[in-house]
């Protein structure tokens, strides 16, 4: 591969991950949030939140990082006033215990509502102290500010490329990017030097972090903690595959029950950050690999998620976890035992056919279960393509190429399941009405 595309691969990676504290999209309404009352120069004593669809289902039912509320309103609160926008993903860390009582107070004088129609991700928060009021703007990706106001005026507006001036440790950003398929992946882990790798140390300590604390207490529904602690009763082994099913899901424990310690995000999702990375480094560990090839197997992996994120969107109605990561970590696994790109694409044929319907119904503790059936999933597709089989073109959207098999993934989504985020939406709220 040519170096110049070559590091336009390396830049893509640096853009597409960065730590977030909590779930993403309560994280995105914090910065948005913390961003509008950076322009007050006040804590606010009013706070209006309006998100897409998609932003709300995934937000409604997912713990935030150190408080036992969950929802929008106290996730904005919080930022609104940590009033940090700098701290990016993780404007949630940290906050004192005065901060979090003045958040509470807030919380009480918030407002959501849904906007529908507009872009997957889209946040528009507006707060206000007396006669003065301040809004922020986020668009298609999680930390994309687009624009500022104070009291009606627009003060800061986004143009091509450009960042929001305080806005330093929010990656998120991309841009003209270079075009990405499997085989242009495959080649660039080919020849990259593995030093250029080196930045993904970081990824590492915080995802193990997070999986460690998952595997040492009970968070959630202990999906990872329970497949660690009772393989020796007999139902399921805890060889490298199940070792890697239960680190992950471990990790998806703590951080949707609101655990405090930070994860890296890959695509816009700390969950699709976990499930990309963590199975490849478990994995690693058990079958004892070299620094370069883990490092090199994780490149592969964020890769390919973000690839067929491409496909199936920024947010879907498909979980991201369970067909984005577990794609790539199927590639990646077969890349670090060995085996070659058509070994590769076989078993990205075989995660198609396997559990391409697997739907997202809004974060929340349950994702550790898809987490957990997806990396399985993944490890079973692996191992059958290093063995030299995969799904086939008879199988169900499996077509001969596979880009032309995750351009199906993607017109499933976008004609197939058009109206089914909005099902899923009206089940929830159908539910948390019931329940009040």
């Amino acid at each position: 591969m040519e170096q110049q595309l070559a590091q336009q691969y390396i830049k893509r990676i640096r853009s597409e991950i960065a730590p977030a504290t909590g779930c993403t999209e309560p994280a995105a309404v914090a910065l948005c949030a913390a961003s509008a009352a950076a322009q007050l120069g006040q804590i606010p004593r009013t706070l209006k939140i309006e998100v897409s669809d998609y932003i709300f289902k995934n937000a409604m039912n997912v713990g935030i990082p150190g408080v036992t509320e969950v929802g929008l309103d106290i996730a904005g609160a919080m930022g609104a006033v940590c009033g940090q926008p700098e701290k990016g993903l993780s404007v949630l860390e940290n906050l004192t215990a005065s901060q979090q009582q003045k958040s509470r107070e807030l919380a009480g004088n918030t407002t959501i509502s849904i906007v529908n129609g507009g872009p997957k991700v889209y946040i528009h928060a507006t707060v206000s102290a007396g006669q003065t009021s301040a809004e922020a703007f986020i668009e298609q990706y999680h930390t994309n500010i687009v624009q500022l106001c104070k009291d009606g005026q627009v003060i800061w507006k986004k143009e091509d490329g450009e960042q929001m001036p305080q806005q330093t440790n929010a990656s998120q950003q991309v841009t003209e990017n270079a075009p990405l398929t499997v085989r242009s992946i495959w080649d660039f882990i080919q020849s990259v030097d593995v030093d250029e790798l080196y930045f993904l140390r970081e990824l590492v300590s915080l995802n193990k972090a997070i999986a460690q604390e998952g595997l040492s207490h009970s968070y959630g529904l202990q999906v990872g903690l329970r497949l660690h602690q009772n393989a020796g009763i007999g139902l399921i082994q805890e060889d490298l595959a199940n070792y890697a099913v239960a680190v992950t899901a471990a990790a998806a424990d703590a951080r949707m029950a609101g655990c405090e310690k930070a994860v890296m995000s890959v695509a816009g999702s700390g969950n699709q950050g976990l499930t990309a990375t963590l199975p490849v480094i478990a994995a690693a560990q058990k079958a004892n690999k070299s620094e370069e090839v883990l490092f090199k197997s994780l490149a592969l992996s964020i890769l390919v998620t973000i690839h067929a994120k491409e496909y199936i969107g920024r947010l879907s109605v498909l979980c991201g976890c369970g067909v984005a990561s577990a794609i790539g970590v199927t590639a990646a696994i077969v890349y670090m035992f060995g085996g070659q790109l058509s070994q590769a694409e076989m078993g990205i044929q075989t995660m198609a056919a396997d559990i391409s319907g697997m739907v997202c119904d809004g974060a929340k503790p349950g994702c550790a279960l898809k987490i957990a059936t997806s990396v399985s999933a993944a490890m079973r597709a692996a191992t059958l393509a290093l063995s030299g089989i995969g799904a086939t073109s008879h199988d169900g959207i499996v077509d001969q190429d596979v880009e032309h098999t995750l351009a199906n993934l993607g017109e499933l989504v976008l004609k197939g399941m058009a109206d089914t985020n909005s099902t899923i939406l009206q089940m929830l709220l159908h539910k948390a009405s019931a329940a009040q």
